[in-house]
């Protein structure tokens, strides 16, 4: 298992245009991706500009063809230039989970 997150802040006057996009995205994951066993967009209380997504692929293959989709690079293309500052992934090892 491969898991990996992304943290990233939206600009201010970019959340309703981001939010869609995410909601979006996520959809699209869920239904075209039988090999990422988790897909969750988090944001967060406090400030409403910052989220966490959180990801887990049963395999190397999973997250590479999650990484080349057209509606991620489509994704990213309106994330990135609506973020404060670029997105920052880590990587996790897998330890279980429900």
């Amino acid at each position: 298992m491969i898991a990996r997150t992304v943290e990233f802040i939206v600009k201010k006057n970019k959340l309703g245009k981001v939010k869609d996009a995410i909601d979006h995205f996520v959809r699209t994951v869920h239904v075209s991706e039988p090999g990422t066993r988790i897909y969750v967009s988090l944001q967060e209380k406090e400030n409403i500009n910052k989220f966490l997504h959180v990801m887990i692929f049963e395999s190397d293959g999973a997250a590479q063809k999650h990484q080349g989709a057209g509606y991620t690079q489509k994704f990213i293309e309106i994330l990135y230039p609506n973020c404060q500052s670029e997105p920052v992934f880590r990587d996790y090892k897998y330890l279980g989970g429900l």
